[in-house]
Parts: C-alpha cells; structure tokens; sequence
C-alpha cells in the first residue's frame, strides 16, 4: 500500500516520522495509565512505560536530526534531559513508575516545544 505522498509524488512532509513515534509513545502512555488503573502486572506496565519513553526519544531525536542507536539513556543524554529522570524509571510500584515515565516525556515534550512550536506536544 502506497502513501499520499507516494502516490503524488512529493516527499513526505518534515517531522512525518517524528510525529508518528510522538504518537506512539502517546498511545504506549496511555496503555500504561490503562494497565495502572486495572491493576495489571508490573511487567506489563514497564514494557508501555518503556515503550512511552523509547519512543518519545526516537520522536525527540528525529527532530533534531540525531539517530537513534537504541539506548534510550544515550539518547535523553544527548538532548541534555537531567540524568535523574531515566534513574526514576525503573523503581516503585506501577503508578509511581507511570509517574516517572509521565515527568520523562513532559521533559521531552518541552523540548519540542521548545524546537518544533508550531506543534502541539500534549501527552
């Protein structure tokens, strides 16, 4: 299946990645807030809490023109994100753990809105 742009034959629109990965780590947040609220299994909550914030430093990433080589700590370091916050992560209960990967992407989100303002950052 082709896209739009494939199929007019122009290049697709800047920040069409960043904007998908932003997407998906909006939707992997949510899905963690879901599992919180069920009382799901903490596993389940890390893997969308993971997948949230690997995926917002993908989207962060790609808007300034860095690749990503799959460390999520080397990735925030490179946006200059405060050490503390990946440290946060991975510790506590599962709704503290949604909590730290919550102040993860709003740090995120500033920056893009720092560097992309004509787009809204909502998570």
């Amino acid at each position: 299946m082709s896209t739009v742009a494939e199929r007019h034959g122009s290049a697709a629109a800047p920040g069409c990645e960043r904007d998908r990965l932003w997407g998906h780590s909006r939707n992997a947040l949510g899905i963690a807030r879901l599992l919180v609220q069920e009382g799901r299994p903490a596993p389940l909550v890390d893997t969308a809490c993971c997948t949230a914030v690997d995926a917002a430093a993908r989207a962060a990433l790609e808007q300034a023109g860095m690749s990503f080589d799959g460390d999520v700590d080397r990735a925030l370091g490179r946006l200059a994100a405060p050490r503390e916050l990946l440290r946060q992560l991975g510790s506590g209960s599962p709704a503290e753990h949604v909590a730290a990967c919550e102040r993860v992407i709003a740090w995120i989100a500033d920056y893009l809105r720092s560097e992309a303002p004509e787009r809204t950052w909502g998570y």
